[in-house]
């Protein structure tokens, strides 16, 4: 039997999620915003999914040597990134940690964007999946279906290397996100692992290494966006001998636009059958005819290039025309994307009749597959599933089997 008809069938079940044994610094970001329901999936399928991510996170970096003659100033201003952005980045290609979007549609999924870097949110919420899998309630079920769980966290920490590590971000946001930080600090230190929490200006350099407030590093992990380190990354850009994960490089592969530039590339086979499977139809607004925008309104939707949690995406079907028409004349001449609007397969949950929509946020390392950040809401709650943008917005954890 499917895991999820298994889990609905079983009512002894369905009230798990409110007796979770959550961290404290978990449960005080979480606790009062979680979903109905845990949620399942194979691990052939985690894998295979993850699998081309990585080879299409591959075409990614392949497309300034094949658009643009290997310039990444040049790739960059295709996509609409500032210069003052683009120049605080190495040509270097960035190792792949992302996070991609997906929707479940039929047999498989379908690419919403891929955020490339260490800068993503949901990473902790591999505490919620390990809080399934240990709950008493659930011990019978977890042991019949094999199931287990995979934390990005601990693929995290596995990837960045030992050592005195540091997580960054710049211009207050570590005060302004502190709770989420709070729980990242916890769940590196569930595994074994403390890490400094600090600010991109806080940074001093000698002789090449990086230091926070005195304590020299040898890993930091990057939460900021180059465009918060404009200005500010005289110290961070000296600090040679510190590793830096991800590089500031890697945020130009996670612009929405980037997808749009495959359109008209010439791709083999085998990446235009990766590209046809992932990917629905994304062009840069400007290079869509206005007339097509407006008749197709209700099927297509409005990205924002360069904004993240769901900020600045608007779904056509959600308009009416004279305000679609505006908001496509307001956003003329700054970067944004047109994409074809993905109808996913909906979610049960106990005791709700209506249908949810969620978005499976795949985590991918080098290693492979890195876990799950899942985010459902109501289908009639809006369109963007985003936690930081949608009060109605839940999270869950993945098991897998």
């Amino acid at each position: 039997m499917d895991l999820t008809r298994a889990f609905l069938a079983d009512e002894s079940l369905h009230d798990v999620m409110a007796e979770l044994d959550l961290p404290p610094a978990l449960n005080e970001v979480y606790g009062h915003r979680l979903a109905p329901r845990p949620f399942f999936l194979d691990r052939a399928e985690a894998d295979r999914v993850a699998d081309d991510l990585r080879r299409f996170f591959d075409l990614l970096l392949s497309l300034p040597h094949r658009l643009f003659d290997g310039s990444l100033t040049r790739c960059a201003a295709a996509l609409g990134v500032p210069p003052h952005e683009a120049a605080l980045m190495s040509a270097e290609p960035p190792p792949f940690h992302g996070r991609a979007d997906l929707y479940r549609v039929g047999e498989g999924f379908r690419l919403l964007e891929l955020n490339s870097g260490s800068q993503l949110g949901g990473t902790d919420l591999g505490d919620i999946a390990r809080a399934i899998h240990e709950s008493p309630r659930m011990r019978d079920f977890v042991r019949d279906h094999g199931l287990s769980y995979v934390h990005p966290v601990e693929k995290l920490l596995s990837a960045i290397g030992s050592g005195t590590v540091a997580f960054l971000e710049a211009g207050g946001m570590l005060a302004k996100f502190g709770k989420g930080f709070a729980s990242l600090q916890e769940s590196c230190r569930r595994l074994g692992v403390d890490i400094l929490l600090g600010e991109l200006e806080d940074l001093t350099e000698r002789n090449g290494w990086l230091h926070l407030n005195g304590t020299r590093l040898d890993v930091v992990v990057r939460f900021f966006s180059p465009a918060q380190a404009v200005g500010k990354a005289d110290a961070f850009l000296k600090g040679v001998k510190t590793e830096i994960y991800t590089p500031l490089s890697s945020y130009l592969y996670g612009y929405k636009s980037t997808l749009a530039l495959l359109t008209g590339t010439n791709l083999e086979d085998d990446e235009q059958a990766l590209v046809d499977r992932l990917v629905p139809w994304t062009r840069k607004l400007e290079d869509v005819d206005k007339d097509h925008l407006r008749a197709h309104r209700e099927n297509l939707v409005l990205k924002a290039s360069g904004e993240f949690a769901g900020t600045g995406v608007y779904a056509g079907w959600l308009h009416d025309d004279r305000s679609w028409r505006d908001l496509l004349e307001d956003c003329a001449g700054r970067p944004h994307v047109v994409q074809e609007r993905v109808r996913p397969q909906l979610d049960v949950v106990p005791g709700d009749d209506r249908g949810w929509l969620t978005t499976w946020g795949w985590f991918v390392t080098p290693d492979g597959f890195a876990g799950m950040s899942i985010r459902t809401m109501p289908h009639e709650a809006g369109a963007v599933v985003s936690y930081g943008g949608n009060p109605n917005t839940r999270v869950s954890g993945l098991l897998v089997h």
